[in-house]
């Protein structure tokens, strides 16, 4: 990878690890393109002496390049991690899966897998089925923090489920489970209190714990 992105002048070092942070301020698509059209450049470039004319342009086909692309996507944004820039409050839209493929970079499979175990889904409103799901568990650390939460909740409906997360809680000062695992306040939530920004500004570890409690409540509560 290193020597790829060094012959490369477009993509640096600094520039995956800025994606990897979800710090980099350009189109992160675009970026991890130009890496595997790189590597397949490196792969032909290596075979070229022993491969038929048929297998090289096998390995500079767009389906190749595609693949590539794919697999690096999941590698460097972690099935379903930060966004392209830093965030200072999360969002309250919901993305359709084909929303979540294209900004998160993970595979169909991946996300299908992942419903209700890394992150959650709910039915769209006005249809009887199919998938939405709520942006604000792709934000910053959440993707490594929802997995044990959503552990405990797994009895729970997706309905169930999303009602608990966004609901403002009296035990999170009046912030909601979502927020108090992020760190951080909804995008349409107004000032935030002086106990309310002390709670955001616990460890992650903390805040994570305060949010399994609430959730293992939920499960016991027969209601």
């Amino acid at each position: 990878m290193e020597l790829a992105t060094k012959r490369n002048k477009g993509v640096t070092k600094t520039d995956l690890l800025a994606l990897v942070k979800g710090q980099y301020s350009g189109d992160p698509a675009v970026l991890l393109d130009r890496v595997a059209q790189d590597l397949l450049k490196d792969v032909s470039d290596g075979l070229r002496t022993s491969l038929a004319k048929s297998d090289k342009e096998l390995f500079a086909s767009e389906a190749a390049r595609e693949a590539v692309a794919a697999s690096l996507a999941e590698m460097l944004l972690g099935d379903g991690a930060v966004g392209p820039q830093e965030t200072k409050s999360l969002p309250v839209s919901r993305w359709s899966p084909e929303e979540v493929l294209k900004r998160t970079g993970m595979s169909k499979s991946t996300l299908y897998r992942g419903d209700h175990t890394k992150f959650y889904s709910v039915i769209p409103p006005a249809m009887q089925n199919g998938r939405a799901y709520p942006a604000w568990q792709f934000v910053g650390d959440v993707p490594s923090q929802l997995p044990r939460v959503l552990e405990v909740l797994n009895r729970k409906s997706r309905i169930q489920v999303n009602s608990f997360f966004v609901s403002e809680r009296d035990a999170l000062n009046e912030l909601s489970p979502a927020e108090v695992l992020a760190g951080l306040p909804f995008e349409d939530r107004g000032a935030i209190a002086p106990e309310q920004s002390r709670m955001l500004s616990l460890p992650e570890k903390a805040r994570q714990d305060k949010v399994i409690a609430l959730a293992a409540l939920e499960v016991a509560d027969p209601d």
